[in-house]
């Protein structure tokens, strides 16, 4: 049989082949370089909240500004070269700041710096303030901060960035951003009778102010009223009320005064402040007046404020450990509350990008039957919650004694509420007189602002029936790198209450930004689960621990006769009892640990199953697409075979 000689044409079809192939390697080598000439800040956003994409308040803020405004970024290169993370990081900063650069329209001016060591750019970052940090025993260091200024030769800096606010980066740009554009400040009075700018404690140290109290400042004109006024001053536009308790009636006056007079509020209440309980009496005792109100305003005002109970909810309850010393006892607290999504107000922009909040012993915030007000729950409880005395939570809280007691009351409970409509003085016949003040004395008030028996249009305040939403350790850890505090949020409190002033003030361009990089994911059907088990299980392991301990103290009494001194002589019956005791621990014990096993039971097959979606289901797909595919191939194959069998006469010589 002779061979069939090759045509022209397939010997050139290799020879394309080959130059296709190089062709397209070409243009992909083409496309990158161009791509990542053109397109440096370019990204693809596929977070469900769109964490990596600029925010309409980001462009808002940035559309206004009026006057330049200069950013100088400082990065050393040999941070990026001996750590790869921080490269990364570096280089997500430097484009983010190329992007506000450039929708700035030519208002902000960019200016990246290299600090190498011992040189006058590293001089300059110092006197700025930046914060250096050493990377090797050498002692040389190195810088990863931005400085802004304008025109008016305002500052504002951030000495390092940290890692642990990479999520948070475009907040605290656009922060700085805006107060260079907008210097003048909005002023928020603070009337606090916690030690929110910190405190002397036994021993000669200084307790440093409180998180919120520093967020605030970088904000806003924060001042400190003090809770003996006659008068708000009129330049005041938002009042920050926390814990008013035992307030002179001047000072009552004065606020209710400075309402009527279309002023803002925001105020913290708080049936039983933990933060307050922390801090012992003049004499060192612990304290027991723990608890603000302000009936006197809220009553005429038509707020009504739990006193002496607060509110737990199983749902929202935090997991504390309830053991004494080494021993780990999981219970969930009812009275500590970790409130998601489904807790928080979603509808209102002060609210609606807050992920988690944490509170302790809240009370419930309410509006009184025939009131002219309109209230807006902004934090509510779950339908399970229910109110609980006061006196369980003294001296010592018992965690597991709540929940064994808890009852569902079947009706949501709201913890922080905005009001609005019109009010009417709280004294309606005018300015109370001090005791032992009489007007002609040279030290009674003088240009005291103009009695009003109504508010001057739409009043509008906020009442948050929790002071510890503010205290650092339920909402905010603070570690220390090379003497800056670096401060890592783990609930949306500090955004919540900056979004409420800057919403009550007027001035609302970083609301949308709060709360983006906080996300929280919570396992609501692993959450259930562990709360089903632990109602079912949680009563048969108390029982056996009662009788464990009884069991313990029986046999302790009958081995403490057959001591060496003892005195007595144990019995046959003595005996064979102790034995039989000994024999009932190690049954309770065995109970207790499958009780306690059986509280993880069904989690764990749950776990399982997601175990085997995530790691084993993706895989047996993409056999079984292949499988699917191979035999589809095959049969096309197949059919190809028999379309190309020559049929009828002479279809073989």
């Amino acid at each position: 049989m002779a061979k069939t000689p090759q045509t022209r044409s397939s010997l050139v079809r290799p020879s394309y082949a080959w130059l296709s192939l190089a062709l397209v390697a070409l243009l992909f080598v083409a496309v990158n370089v161009y791509s990542s000439v053109t397109f440096t800040s370019a990204r693809l956003d596929l977070t469900e909240d769109r964490l990596y994409t600029l925010s309409s308040g980001t462009r808002e803020t940035l559309s206004k500004i009026e006057e330049p405004i200069t950013l100088r970024f400082f990065f050393s290169e040999r941070l990026g070269r001996e750590l790869p993370a921080y490269a990364a990081y570096g280089q997500r900063v430097r484009n983010l700041l190329q992007e506000y650069a450039n929708l700035a329209g030519g208002k902000i001016q960019l200016e990246i710096f290299d600090p190498e060591p011992f040189s006058t750019v590293e001089d300059r970052a110092v006197s700025f303030g930046l914060q250096g940090v050493p990377i090797d025993q050498s002692g040389e260091q190195v810088y990863f901060g931005l400085v802004g200024t304008n025109l008016t030769d305002d500052e504002q800096v951030i000495p390092f960035f940290q890692p642990e606010r990479e999520r948070f980066l475009e907040y605290d740009l656009t922060r700085i951003v805006n107060n260079l554009a907008n210097p003048e400040r909005k002023v928020v009075g603070m009337i606090a009778g916690l030690p929110l700018e910190g405190r002397f404690m036994p021993g000669g140290q200084v307790a440093p102010p409180w998180t919120i109290l520093q967020q605030m400042r970088q904000v806003f004109q924060v001042r400190t009223i003090g809770t003996a006024i006659d008068r708000v001053a009129p330049d005041v536009d938002v009042l920050f009320v926390v814990h008013p308790k035992n307030l002179p009636e001047k000072t009552l006056y004065a606020i209710d005064q400075f309402m009527m007079a279309g002023g803002r509020a925001i105020f913290f209440v708080d049936p039983y402040s933990e933060a307050d309980a922390t801090i012992p009496d003049p004499s060192g005792q612990p304290k027991l007046d723990t608890a603000s109100a302000l009936p006197a305003l809220f009553d005429k005002w038509g707020v009504t404020v739990s006193q002496g109970e607060v509110v737990g909810d199983r749902r929202a309850a935090r997991r504390v450990n309830a053991g004494a010393g080494s021993q780990v006892v999981p219970v969930d607290f009812v009275v500590w509350l970790n409130l998601q999504r489904g807790n928080i107000n979603q509808d209102l922009p002060v609210t609606g990008e807050l992920q988690r909040l944490s509170m302790a012993s809240a009370g419930a915030v309410g509006l009184a039957e025939g009131a002219g007000l309109t209230m807006t729950p902004l934090i509510t409880t779950s339908p399970e919650s229910m109110m609980i005395p006061v006196d369980r939570l003294r001296p010592r809280p018992d965690p597991q004694g709540l929940l064994r007691e808890y009852k569902p009351g079947g009706e949501a409970k709201v913890l922080a509420a905005r009001f609005q409509g019109r009010l009417a003085t709280a004294f309606p016949d005018g300015r109370p007189v001090p005791e032992g003040e009489t007007p002609g004395d040279a030290g009674a008030p003088k240009e005291l602002p103009e009695f009003r028996t109504e508010s001057q249009g739409e009043a509008m305040f906020a009442v948050i029936a929790d002071t510890d939403l503010l205290d650092d350790r339920f909402w905010v850890q603070v570690q220390d790198f090379f003497g800056q505090q670096v401060v890592t949020p783990f609930a949306n409190n500090g955004d919540f209450v900056m979004n409420l002033l800057e919403s009550l003030s007027g001035s609302s361009a970083l609301v949308d930004l709060r709360g983006r990089g906080m996300i929280a994911r919570p396992f609501t059907v692993i959450e259930e689960m562990r709360r089903e088990a632990d109602q079912r299980f949680r009563a048969q392991e108390e029982a056996l621990q009662e009788r464990l301990q009884a069991s313990l103290a029986r046999l302790e009494e009958l081995r403490s006769k057959d001591a060496p001194g003892g005195g007595a002589i144990l019995t046959n019956a003595q005996r064979a009892e102790i034995a039989k005791i000994q024999e009932d621990i190690l049954e309770a014990r065995r109970e207790l640990r499958t009780v306690q096993r059986s509280l993880r039971e069904d989690i764990d097959a749950l776990q399982t199953r997601l175990l085997f979606l995530n790691i084993g289901l993706v895989p047996l797909l993409v056999v079984l697409a292949a499988i699917l595919v191979g035999l589809a191939r095959a049969a096309r194959r197949r059919r190809g075979a028999i379309s190309a069998t020559p049929s009828g006469k002479g279809a073989s010589a």
